[in-house]
């Protein structure tokens, strides 16, 4: 690292912390003083709320604070003519946005590595203190589970009410599907219980489908072996993205997706968190490409108003295509990795120009 490199970096380093710490501050302040009359906690566990809240603060504002610091340091080179002198002395734009570049995805490494486990764990602690269940760490997952679908390889079942404080399911609809994929057997039954590691169905009845037969139908009493999933698989269908790891999220949609279940939505919160890791370094390029006009001195104010005006059409088109995507509308990948798309290209060809 030569001078130059520590100068930038240092400069750089300064005004990002600065500038996430004061953005972070003060939309929690906004926040506080909007919500705080309708929360209805004791003041001393309201702001435990909001210290659990700030990591995620910081993770949203990371971008932001990475754009502005770069649009700060650059505009004051060039209003110091030290980007005039930087060209006359042979260094290329492409070198200086290279230092600017590395520094800030190292910012973003170092975020995504802390905040990437530590946002869910205080999410949940965050929503459970808000449900006043904060000394029961198991009531995260505590909730009831109505009219859902499951598949398990050859089985595909409909329950109709699912109670996690009792392992109970009821009002069941199963089928077994064959070779072909045509259904071998329907059991509908009343309810089914979990007892020694399997569920045991009561009161009900079965209708075997053969070839060229009549449908047979058989009632039972009680049948097992049949729903090889346990009462904590069931406990974790709806978990909330905001509440995993990325990687948790990865295996969650994995997961669901080999029992048969839609994770379109879980698909594209994925997707839209891993493209937010590289959306700091497509945002420098942006402000390297605004700022980096030695013949013009860029204000304190336009830079701001730059860095405003980003932001907010960044955030319209990643809203936009968060939501078609979740729709079903376009792949979940598209409408992650869009904005910062769009937005790479923009940078990379107005950079081009500078060179």
């Amino acid at each position: 690292m030569d001078t130059l490199d520590r100068y930038l970096v240092k400069e750089l380093i300064i005004y990002f912390v600065l500038i996430l710490l004061g953005l972070s501050v003060l939309f929690l302040a906004v926040d506080f003083l909007t919500k705080v009359w309708t929360i209805n906690l004791p003041v001393s566990k309201i702001l435990v709320l909001y210290l659990y809240k700030s990591p995620e603060a910081f993770r949203q504002f990371v971008p932001v604070a990475c754009l502005m610091s770069t649009l700060l340091v650059v505009s004051s080179m060039s209003k110091q003519n030290e980007v005039i002198a930087l060209y006359s002395s042979g260094i290329s734009s492409f070198r200086i946005a290279y230092t600017f570049i590395a520094c800030v995805a190292a910012i973003s490494a170092v975020t995504f590595t802390v905040l990437d486990p530590l946002v869910p764990t205080l999410e949940k602690k965050r929503q459970l203190i808000e449900k006043g269940r904060e000394n029961n760490g198991s009531a995260f997952l505590e909730f009831n589970r109505d009219r859902f679908w499951y598949r398990s390889g050859k089985v595909i079942y409909n329950v109709g009410h699912f109670n996690p404080k009792n392992n109970l399911l009821e009002s069941i609809n199963l089928f077994v599907l064959g070779p072909n994929g045509g259904i071998e057997e329907r059991i509908q039954a009343q309810r089914a219980f979990f007892e020694n590691n399997d569920w045991i169905i009561q009161q009900g009845y079965s209708t075997t489908y053969t070839k060229g037969n009549f449908p047979m139908i058989e009632p039972f009493k009680e049948k097992r072996g049949l729903i090889p999933e346990k009462p904590s698989d069931y406990k974790t269908l709806e978990v909330q993205p905001e509440t995993m790891r990325l990687k948790e999220l990865r295996r969650y949609i994995s997961r669901n997706r080999s029992f048969g279940l839609d994770t379109t939505r879980q698909q594209v919160s994925y997707h839209e968190r891993l493209s937010m890791v590289f959306t700091p370094i497509i945002f420098v390029l942006l402000g390297i490409a605004f700022a980096l006009k030695p013949l013009k001195t860029q204000s304190v104010a336009k830079g701001v108003g730059f860095c405003f005006l980003v932001v907010f059409i960044y955030l319209v088109i990643c809203r936009l295509t968060v939501s078609v995507g979740k729709e079903g509308h376009i792949p979940p990948f598209m409408a992650g990795w869009t904005p910062n798309l769009m937005f790479l290209a923009i940078a990379s060809m107005t950079l081009w120009k500078r060179k």
